[in-house]
């Protein structure tokens, strides 16, 4: 008696590939809204920016499989709807290897407590 494994339709194949991209987006979705929470012993209301230039990076790197060093302004007052702006920085992967190549990222601070989001521009 001969047995053989069954091979995967076009449809498990779409269920996986949707899987993917669901797990990835809800990463990218994570990634963003929990940044940058400030930690309950910061009572100067500063936000806690190397937080923030870290959450970028790590951004950068799960996205892109890039690394990047990205360096936001200090003494950024936590306060909702707050704006700045930091820089994000990646040497080319590719002769010549001497091209750096910058992005801006705009952080928004969402609340008081020092969450925010951030987009590349």
């Amino acid at each position: 008696m001969h047995i053989t494994t069954p091979k995967p339709t076009a449809a498990r194949g779409a269920v996986r590939r949707h899987g993917a991209v669901v797990a990835a987006s809800a990463l990218v979705c994570a990634a963003l809204l929990s940044a940058c929470g400030s930690s309950s012993s910061n009572t100067s209301k500063e936000l806690d920016t190397a937080r923030v230039a870290k959450a970028i990076e790590t951004s950068v790197l799960e996205q892109r499989h890039l690394k990047a060093t990205v360096v936001c302004p200090s003494g950024v007052a936590q306060e909702k709807g707050k704006t700045f702006t930091c820089t994000a920085t990646v040497r080319s992967a590719k002769a010549p290897y001497n091209v750096i190549y910058k992005t801006p990222f705009e952080v928004t601070e969402t609340n008081s407590q020092g969450y925010t989001t951030y987009v590349g521009k």
